[in-house]
């Protein structure tokens, strides 16, 4: 803001009057100058700006800024009139809707149906928002697996649970026929059968032989008119060998010592005199388990109550049983008694050293020797 008035003060060079003011003329150009600039300096030393006015200063250049951010103008638009364009103005509406002529005076939604939809806000009277939103439908977010399924006539789920499986099958097995070996059966849930082959895989023709084919059913010949084999000898642990090998002709004797040790079970035949047979094998006879035929012996000792069972044999075989320890009563349950008129029959032993023998004559189990058990 410059102030109109300055007197400039002639000043010469030092101790030099020509071109400068006298001191009267200088004092009074300077007094003068005070006077003016006091007359012309505002009282104010703080602007403060209001609502649509900002004011900024700039130090430098000493100016004080001051700024319309209100409204700068209005122009009518369609259906408004205004009744001025600056100071208090009035904004009035001449069409209908939009606020204008209208005569609602509150906006309410509802639903149809509470269960379906839900509203809040509503109504409205002056203005506000209202909020649409889906009921719950009483089902419990979450993922199902094989999921049985409720949908009403507006889509919405109303009811889902979780299934065990899709489908009715529960398991799957496989039975296994000649050379075929299956593993991993049944699959109740989910699993992997492994089928493998466990006969002849494949054929090759050797020397002097030929086949039909190679898979399928296979007929294989010979096509040399004459053996090949220069020796055939036998050989036995158990048994006296004579006469082997034969290289050209004739006759291996095999024979039964006089003294035979067989481990297993021995059926049927008849021994000559001047021999001593020696029946081998035994088990430990687990609860719940099938007596083994194939040992001429079966010892247990009981941790409880227990059961067994033996099935029905072969004619002439031979089979004992023995309790070694007592905690609580053996029962086996035998297939063909000789004691009952017929089906099964029951031996308890109840004490230790308990035992008996049975042979298998036209087809029953009979006891040939015992020693406190009890036959039912």
């Amino acid at each position: 803001m410059a102030i109109t008035g300055q007197l400039p003060i002639n000043i010469g060079l030092p101790n030099e009057s020509t071109g400068s003011d006298s001191l009267y003329t200088a004092f009074t150009k300077i007094n003068n100058n005070f006077t003016n600039l006091f007359s012309y300096s505002s009282p104010f030393t703080t602007f403060n700006g209001n609502a649509g006015i900002s004011v900024t200063s700039n130090t430098v250049t000493g100016n004080i800024n001051i700024t319309n951010t209100g409204v700068l103008s209005l122009t009518a638009g369609t259906n408004i009139i205004l009744s001025g364009s600056n100071g208090n103005v009035t904004i009035s509406s001449t069409g209908g809707g939009g606020g204008g002529g209208g005569t609602v005076t509150s906006v309410e939604v509802q639903p149809v149906s509470s269960s379906r939809i839900t509203t809040s806000g509503s109504p409205i009277t002056a203005s506000g928002i209202i909020y649409v939103d889906l009921a719950t439908s009483g089902v419990t977010a979450g993922s199902y697996t094989y999921p049985t399924v409720t949908v009403d006539g507006y889509g919405r789920i109303t009811n889902i649970s979780n299934g065990n499986s899709v489908g009715t099958v529960t398991s799957v097995s496989a039975s296994a026929g000649s050379g075929i070996q299956i593993s991993g059966s049944p699959i109740t849930t989910s699993g992997t059968l492994t089928i493998t082959n466990t006969g002849v895989t494949r054929l090759t023709a050797g020397t002097g032989i030929s086949l039909s084919s190679s898979n399928g059913n296979v007929t294989v010949s010979t096509s040399l008119t004459g053996g090949t084999v220069t020796s055939v000898g036998v050989s036995s642990s158990t048994l006296s060998v004579s006469g082997s090998p034969v290289v050209t002709t004739g006759t291996i004797t095999v024979d039964i010592p006089n003294t035979l040790t067989l481990s297993g079970t021995f059926t049927g035949g008849n021994l000559s005199t001047g021999g001593t047979l020696r029946l081998t094998g035994s088990e430990d006879l687990a609860d719940a388990a099938a007596a083994n035929l194939l040992v001429t012996a079966s010892y247990f000792s009981t941790a409880a109550p227990e059961t067994a069972t033996l099935a029905a044999g072969t004619n002439g075989q031979i089979k004992t049983f023995m309790m070694a320890a007592d905690s609580g009563d053996m029962v086996i349950t035998v297939t063909n008694a000789g004691w009952k008129t017929s089906g099964t029959g029951t031996i308890t032993f109840g004490d230790i050293g308990d035992a008996c023998t049975l042979q298998y004559i036209n087809s029953k189990w009979y006891c040939i020797g015992q020693n406190g058990v009890t036959f039912a």
